[in-house]
């Protein structure tokens, strides 16, 4: 039993080596994006609903494209795509070097604020005890991961601005693009800016900083960059009005159910690792008393406190005051810096080696499981799946389609119950493709001739054709009847033959050739 014990020991203090020193955070990060990324985007055939609109928009630059989101991320799959081709690659490249700069840029704050570079590094990896930055990011979301890597990055150059020996000219320029970019990443950025600068004033070194002549700088960079986008949003008042009217309509009041949303979410995305820090570090979520033989923490910790309780504070009167919105758990990205937090406190405690490994070793089982996950998740998903969307065979149905005779020109697709659009642009990178959901994004025909090509999903329930006729007819004069020829394409569902059972994907077409806008 003392055998058994000691190896577990030498077990855990090998991979607490493994995590804060040598590869440490670079290395960990590396091995995790890009095991995901090949995993991701060599395996799956199909992606979600968000990575595949940033296909559809990226087939023009625009200074904005929608209300509800800036333009950043699509203007980043347009460069990506330039090398890659607009195929799934694109997105999931830039989505993992997304993550990996968010773990990095958190590793980078962490040690401005704890001495302790092991805790340090399990600082800045701690995200990845975050289901929906471990998992629910891999498999969806966009913009999401994108505030992610701004949010750590603007308190990287925050805490990099204030412990400087003097003001540099270079740290409010890195402070002025940082605020720019997190501005056409994410409207929520601006929650997160706002309620970290309120609590920088707290600490008055911070305060000096930013109360200078020299943080003019900082904001002249940031209205130059985002200005274009800010400008053509401006023009776009009426439709944000419109929006906040229907939010605003819709209820009235105050409703405690909406509060109970905003608790939920917060603790669902922070979850588990709110629940493995307080097992491994208890005495870290307790009241600090002031002791001579604990180290002071760095000041920026108490401001970080303060920027979470703002955060939430606010969440907590817009859900009372809008009942009717509901705050999505995602969302709660905003408090991101969570584990900055309780790793500095932990620091205080002068937590035992033993507690140390117990963390790192929660940390390194959720290191593996994100890739093993995915490729379990390749392996047998089609077993039991409904819609089964990630494992859509496009590349065969795109090959079925062009044996129909469709050569290029312009592409409308249904979106629901699958998102057919992006993927149909990424196996059909030469046509124009149509979102039926976002027909106030249409992109420009690439020239005068081309065919007609309407898609829907032909084995999901409803009547996907006539939807599809309609959108056609009424956004790109199509005219199109009712009783016009139809095709159906059908292709093996991707993965192991023995556990997909000879489930299949199935699209309704019709080609035409072209006729008015749709050509």
């Amino acid at each position: 039993m003392a055998d058994r014990t000691s190896r577990l020991c030498r077990l855990a203090t090998r991979n607490l080596a493994i995590l804060t020193e040598r590869p440490g955070v670079p290395g960990v990060v590396l091995f995790l994006t890009a095991s995901l990324l090949i995993i991701r985007a060599g395996l799956f055939p199909g992606t979600g609903g968000d990575d595949g609109e940033q296909l559809v928009f990226s087939q023009f630059f625009d200074w904005g494209y929608q209300v509800r989101n800036p333009p950043l991320y699509t203007w980043l799959v347009i460069a990506v795509s330039q090398v890659t081709g607009p195929t799934l690659w694109a997105v999931n490249i830039i989505k993992f070097a997304l993550l990996a700069g968010m773990y990095v840029m958190l590793w980078r704050a962490a040690r401005y604020l704890i001495r302790d570079e092991r805790l340090a590094a399990l600082a800045g990896l701690a995200p990845v005890l975050f289901y929906y930055i471990a998992w629910e990011v891999v498999t969806g979301f966009s913009h999401t991961v994108l505030a992610a890597c701004l949010y750590a990055a603007l308190i990287w150059v925050i805490l990099r601005l204030r412990d400087a020996p003097a003001p540099r000219l270079t740290d409010y320029v890195f402070l002025g693009v940082v605020i720019a970019l997190g501005a056409m990443a994410k409207y929520a950025f601006w929650i997160f800016l706002t309620a970290l600068l309120a609590a920088a004033m707290l600490d008055a070194e911070m305060r000096r900083r930013l109360i200078s002549p020299m943080a003019l700088l900082s904001l002249a960079v940031a209205a130059v960059l985002a200005a274009p986008h800010y400008l053509w949003l401006f023009e776009r008042l009426d439709i944000l009005a419109g929006q906040a009217g229907e939010t605003a309509s819709a209820g009235a009041g105050i409703n405690l159910r909406g509060l109970g949303h905003g608790i939920k979410a917060a603790l669902g995305f922070l979850a588990p690792f709110w629940v493995i820090a307080l097992i491994c570090f208890p005495a870290a979520f307790q009241p600090r008393t002031k002791t001579s033989d604990q180290p002071p923490a760095h000041p920026m910790v108490r401001v970080i406190g303060w920027q979470m309780v703002v955060t939430l504070v606010g969440t907590a009167v817009g859900a009372l005051l809008l009942p009717d919105f509901r705050i999505r758990t995602h969302y709660m990205v905003v408090l991101m810096l969570f584990p900055l937090w309780v790793l500095a406190r932990v620091e205080m405690t002068e937590p035992s080696g033993k507690r140390l490994g117990v963390f790192a070793a929660f940390l390194s089982l959720a290191l593996f499981a994100g890739p093993v996950g995915m490729a379990t998740k390749y392996v047998l998903e089609p077993w039991n799946c409904g819609r089964c969307q990630h494992h859509i065979p496009y590349p065969a149905l795109a090959d079925k389609i062009r044996a129909l005779g469709f050569t290029g020109g312009t592409i409308l697709a249904h979106w629901h119950p699958d998102p057919l659009p992006g993927n149909l642009r990424a196996v059909f990178p030469e046509a124009r493709v149509i979102s039926m959901k976002h027909m106030d994004v249409i992109p420009p025909r690439r020239g005068a001739g081309g065919q007609c090509l309407i898609l829907w999903s032909a084995d999901a329930a409803g009547d996907k054709r006539s939807d599809a006729i309609a959108a056609a007819n009424a956004h790109l004069a199509a005219r199109i009847g009712k009783d016009e020829k139809q095709h159906l394409v059908i292709a093996p569902l991707a993965g192991i033959p023995m556990i997909t059972g000879g489930k299949t994907a199935a699209l309704g077409a019709i080609l035409l050739d072209g006729r008015g806008d749709c050509r």
